[in-house]
């Protein structure tokens, strides 16, 4: 019955493959398991909050960043939480990863009948409301000093408020806001402020935005 054991053993070890899905496309959000690949090209697994196991593709054109720097995926470590941009690569259907945010765990000791502490945000009155848990796409209409307009695919129009700790990335590189132009497609992580407006968290455009066939 050597063979019983043998053939157990296999099923056994391609579970975990049969328990990924191929990631939706929007914003996501999860723990960090592993990639396979290289660390410019190649799939990363997560675990999304309702333990659902997630795959999704990327390249040296997504922008991967922790503490406000670049990285490559191998720069991310499991148990990592991750916040993903995520698209289809042309008609394909396969997840790709636009944006990733990695950000340390918390590590708060666990005490019995007390409910862990969340960590200190750095930016004023942030703990009174979501921090980008929105994301935007579409071309830019119109930019000042602190509002944009965006036009979505569908053709709707949208204004977009700029915050003073805004952050912008043109082709992955640190950019201002005055490089930012008419016309051009961006992303937007944002979110709604207490007086229901949105608010740009971060603006991103360029070639990131166009990943090769």
């Amino acid at each position: 019955m050597w063979w019983v054991k043998a053939s157990f053993g296999i099923v056994l070890g391609m579970a975990p493959v049969w328990a990924q899905e191929n990631a939706p496309a929007g914003f996501l959000k999860g723990d960090f398991l592993s990639w396979t690949g290289t660390p410019r090209s190649g799939q990363f697994v997560f675990q999304s909050a309702g333990n659902r196991i997630y795959s999704c593709t990327y390249d040296d054109k997504t922008y991967i960043e922790r503490d406000k720097r670049y990285i490559t995926i191998a720069g991310a470590e499991k148990g990592d939480r991750l916040e993903i941009v995520s698209d289809y690569r042309n008609d394909s259907m396969v997840c790709y990863a636009r944006l990733v945010h990695v950000f340390d765990p918390l590590r708060a000791p666990v005490v019995p009948g007390v409910r862990p502490r969340a960590k200190a945000s750095n930016r004023p009155f942030e703990v009174f409301g979501p921090r980008g848990n929105m994301t935007l796409s579409g071309l830019v209409r119109g930019v000042g000093s602190n509002v944009l307009t965006l036009k979505s695919r569908t053709g709707e129009y949208q204004t977009i408020h700029l915050r003073a700790d805004t952050r912008y990335s043109d082709e992955g590189q640190s950019a201002e806001a005055g490089n930012l132009r008419v016309n051009t497609l961006v992303f937007i992580r944002c979110s709604r402020n207490l007086e229901n407006e949105v608010e740009a968290y971060q603006v991103v455009w360029g070639e990131i935005l166009r990943p090769e066939d």
